[in-house]
């Protein structure tokens, strides 16, 4: 039986070494990094791996998910410290079968592990055991990951394919006009640890199983590949028609909420031909599903109708030119500002890693109105971990409510506001406002006016254009266009109140 030993620190490797040659008649080598350990296992593969899990040049984690598709065979065991707990545990996830703290091995437990994964690939080897599904999904994905990574070729993909009876590779179909789509599963860290203990694998395999079993039903080929996180690819193979295409992103979307509780976003409409065009489809689709970030959840995106982002710009100098460059704030004028705030960072679409810093400009913003932001706010910002922009926005909100901006207003004004922001591009009637916070029409015509300095009418109004300035300086839409969106439908009648409200025609303004 081979066994190899994978440690950059000498004095550890060599004493491991010397202690499992002690054990019987095992033939042991030795490797530096990662990088040296898969060199050896290329000339001839041991059955069994000692491996540390930091080292240069290549760490263990690394050599266990190459090692997954090039050699599965291999039992892996690692060797951490403490403070590396955590790694150990997704190196077992990777595919290691165990670990050993390097503070607390001993002779004897080193070797109860050694024996056992002797004995393991003895009893493998005359049963000659094959992968379970949970592991075959698990080799397929790796190579769909090494493929995606770059770290092979199509031959050597195809290659290793073949060597462990994973078909969906070398098939035909792939040739074939096709689609995929991508779903982006909602919280689903948060139902992995409710449903399986954090254990991300199993998660994997229940929701691969629900999604397979529709997408099979299309074409027995189709697969789905978990492409990292919480983002999964399902192959339509032979599929051309979009509106059949999304008719099975639907059903498929149905499944999961039926069976499993999960919702899902999608990226549909993901066309490609032959191996090389679904890869790199596959990697676009990662840029293009960034927006989600700035949709609601459980949104369905058409790939072929994905917004291109704006330019670089100054946010801060971008959004005063939007407002008009107004002196000191109201503190009725808050809630409308936020709200037009996130409408324009939802319009921009800037790439998500940046919303965090363009929500410090919004702070920066009010606090160049005359209001202070609050420490507490500020941190929370800071520390937030979004996945959608309106967690971002929800803060914003609370402190609104709790300095006076919402709270002070009666709660029939509020929800006249959120009406108003919500539905602004339809036709709003004041009588349907009236029904909304249950009030008569006169009632809330004074209520408002006093607590917000103006009509409702006006206000409507007002919040219209504004959202109209947002759009005719993000996007290329007519502006024909941009008035009927705002909830203005005719044109010319909104052209004469643009320039009433803003000094300036919306053509020249744009």
């Amino acid at each position: 039986m081979n066994v190899m030993v994978v440690d950059d620190e000498y004095g550890i490797r060599s004493h491991l070494a010397s202690m499992i040659r002690g054990f019987g008649s095992l033939n042991v080598r030795e490797a530096v990094n990662g990088r040296d350990a898969l060199e050896q296992m290329e000339v001839s593969p041991p059955e069994i791996v000692l491996t540390d899990i930091r080292m240069p040049v290549m760490d263990g984690m690394e050599l266990i998910r190459q090692s997954r598709t090039r050699f599965p065979d291999v039992w892996f065991i690692v060797l951490s410290n403490f403070a590396e707990f955590e790694l150990a545990q997704q190196a077992l996830q990777f595919g290691a079968r165990n670990y050993l703290l390097k503070a607390t091995i001993t002779k004897d437990k080193v070797e109860e592990e050694v024996r056992r994964a002797v004995l393991h690939q003895e009893k493998a080897k005359e049963k000659e055991v094959r992968f379970n599904p949970n592991e075959m999904l698990m080799v397929q994905n790796s190579l769909f990951y090494e493929r995606l990574d770059g770290h092979i070729q199509n031959a050597e993909m195809l290659r290793r394919a073949e060597r462990l009876q994973v078909s969906v590779f070398g098939s035909a179909s792939f040739d074939l006009p096709s689609k995929f789509f991508v779903m982006e599963i909602e919280r689903f860290a948060d139902w992995t640890g409710a449903r399986f203990g954090g254990q991300t694998d199993l998660a994997v395999y229940a929701l691969a199983n629900v999604v397979r079993e529709c997408s099979k039903r299309w074409n027995g080929e189709n697969e789905l590949f978990h492409s990292g996180q919480n983002r999964f690819v399902v192959l339509d193979f032979g599929e051309t028609d979009d509106d059949r295409h999304e008719g099975k992103v639907r059903e498929v979307l149905a499944a999961t909420r039926k069976f499993l509780g999960l919702e899902a976003s999608v990226l549909l409409n993901c066309e490609f031909a032959g191996l090389n065009g679904f890869f790199d489809k596959v990697s676009e689709s990662a840029e293009l599903m960034d927006p989600f970030f700035y949709e609601t959840e459980a949104c369905v995106v058409d790939a072929k109708q994905a917004m291109e982002r704006e330019a670089e710009l100054d946010l801060y100098s971008y959004f005063q030119s939007v407002e008009g460059g107004k002196g000191r704030l109201q503190l009725t004028e808050l809630p409308g500002l936020v709200e037009t705030f996130f409408e324009l960072l939802r319009h921009l679409r800037r790439p998500s890693s940046s919303a965090k810093d363009d929500v410090r400009t919004l702070i920066r913003f009010i606090e160049k109105g005359g209001y202070a932001v609050p420490a507490t706010l500020k941190t929370e910002i800071d520390r937030v971990q979004a996945y959608r922009l309106s967690d971002f926005k929800a803060p914003f909100g609370k402190w609104l409510d709790e300095m006076g901006g919402l709270g002070r207003q009666r709660e029939e004004i509020s929800k006249a506001l959120s009406y108003i922001h919500e539905r602004y591009a339809d036709k709003i009637a004041l009588e349907d406002l009236c029904a909304h916070v249950n009030l008569s029409r006169s009632h809330l015509s004074k209520l408002f006016k006093d607590q917000q300095g103006v009509s409702v009418m006006e206000y409507l109004e007002a919040y219209r254009l504004r959202q109209a300035r947002l759009l005719l300086r993000t996007t290329k839409h007519p502006i024909a266009e941009i008035a009927d969106r705002a909830g203005i439908g005719d044109v010319f009648y909104f052209s004469k109140l643009y320039k009433k409200h803003f000094g300036v025609n919306p053509s020249k303004d744009r």
